[in-house]
């Protein structure tokens, strides 16, 4: 089953010079310092500047083999400087499926950032690639788009898409063929919009000072030379990473991969696994089932989310020793159209909490009830919501668990009918 995953980045580029690995961990530097609780890895194939930039004295890293070899992921990595945890991607990684990385990194709880900085003959890179949930590729010279598309084309193979894909205009490193101020940037856009390439709105620029106190001396530009320019780029990039692992498209895609390895159950396929209060996706935590009839949309939502959805109300107080909670339009039960009636239910079935929500009150429900239905809450009438117990997303995702779900519907239809509650 899966575990709370992290999002991959993997970074590579099919010429050399253009500050790949300077790109590559200075945005794990500023992701730290844009989300300090955020766990980030940075896991790279050059040794000797991964240790450079991060290892504590005495420290060394580990080898990603390891973690193919069955070593716990967490233990693999190594916490260095500025918070960042690291490790050398050695080719011993390598590995003749390119599902493996996307399917371990799928099982581990490491709910947070990994950067996968690797070079365009690594070995391990077609498995960092299907793995990525962004692939960002520096580019300088517009004439190796050739060799970018087929970077594209490997991503889409391993059931990525065109979305995850980023290229990152960048005039560090070597020289390049296209020098001219404003040159680079004009063309590659130009040859990036004919072949469908989302291209990041600025071109990273090359210091002199950036090089001298930074890059050449492996240390981060927010700790070196803040006043560059290459600075405020740098926290774009780490913003629009941020802003990537938070959208919902991401998750869809994780989801259809992990459906297509085999680590969701066959049920799966049926039940929306992002959380509609929270748009992320429900993995690794207890979990609620949610149905509605008789649209009969399934979905899970996060126990945190549903519990701050009930804060305050006094369904929220019985919720723990709940069996069901029954959300229905206020108006068939006596109330006004626009309100939610709530009812909490026993695992026997027996009432053991009634409220209605105000229009008022309602406005965080309107997503939830859209979602579930299809319709707005003014809208509703016989419609209900039934949500389960608290319970792992192993047993909501099962058959086992499911048909005791439809036995206690039946049951809680024959409640209904009988006007016990």
């Amino acid at each position: 089953m899966i575990g709370q995953p992290p999002f991959v980045v993997t970074i590579t580029t099919p010429s050399s010079g253009v500050g790949k690995s300077t790109l590559a961990s200075n945005l794990a530097v500023y992701l730290k310092g844009l989300a300090e609780d955020l766990s980030v890895a940075y896991v790279s194939c050059d040794l000797a500047a991964t240790e450079a930039m991060f290892a504590f004295p005495g420290c060394t890293a580990h080898h990603l083999s390891e973690f193919q070899q069955g070593t716990v992921f967490e233990e693999v990595l190594t916490l260095g400087e500025f918070g960042v945890e690291f490790c050398y991607a050695d080719s011993a990684a390598a590995n003749e499926s390119s599902v493996w990385l996307r399917k371990a990194l799928a099982q581990v709880d490491f709910d947070g950032i990994v950067i996968l900085d690797l070079n365009l003959d690594h070995p391990l890179l077609p498995a960092a690639i299907w793995a990525a949930d962004m692939l960002l590729v520096p580019v300088k010279d517009p004439s190796i788009l050739g060799e970018v598309v087929a970077l594209r084309k490997q991503l889409l193979a391993g059931g990525g898409c065109e979305k995850q894909f980023w290229l990152l205009p960048s005039e560090l490193g070597d020289n390049g063929r296209y020098q001219r101020s404003g040159q680079l940037a004009d063309f590659l856009r130009f040859a990036a919009d004919e072949r469908g390439f989302q291209v990041l709105g600025e071109t990273f620029v090359d210091d002199l000072q950036v090089r001298e106190q930074a890059a050449e001396k492996a240390k981060p530009v927010l700790t070196r030379v803040r006043q560059s320019p290459l600075h405020s780029q740098l926290q774009q990039l780490a913003e629009l990473v941020l802003a990537q692992r938070e959208q919902q498209s991401s998750y869809a895609t994780r989801i259809k991969r992990w459906q297509q390895d085999g680590l969701l159950p066959s049920r799966a396929q049926r039940v929306d696994l992002v959380c509609p209060l929270c748009q992320r996706g429900v993995f690794g935590t207890d979990v609620h089932y949610l149905e509605s009839i008789p649209a009969r949309q399934r979905m899970l939502l996060h126990r945190s989310c549903l519990e701050g959805l009930l804060l305050g109300t006094g369904a929220g107080a019985f919720l723990a020793s709940a069996g069901l909670l029954l959300i229905q339009s206020g108006a068939a039960h006596g109330g006004a159209s626009g309100e939610l009636h709530l009812q909490i239910l026993s695992p026997e079935l027996t009432l053991l909490n009634s409220e209605f929500l105000s229009s008022e009150s309602i406005i965080p429900w309107s997503e939830l009830v859209r979602r579930a239905t299809g319709r707005h809450v003014a809208e509703l009438y016989q419609e209900q919501l039934l949500v389960s117990r608290c319970l792992s997303i192993a047993d909501a995702l099962s058959a086992e668990w499911y048909r005791s779900f439809v036995a206690l519907r039946g049951q809680l239809r024959d409640v209904c009918s009988a006007e016990k509650i």
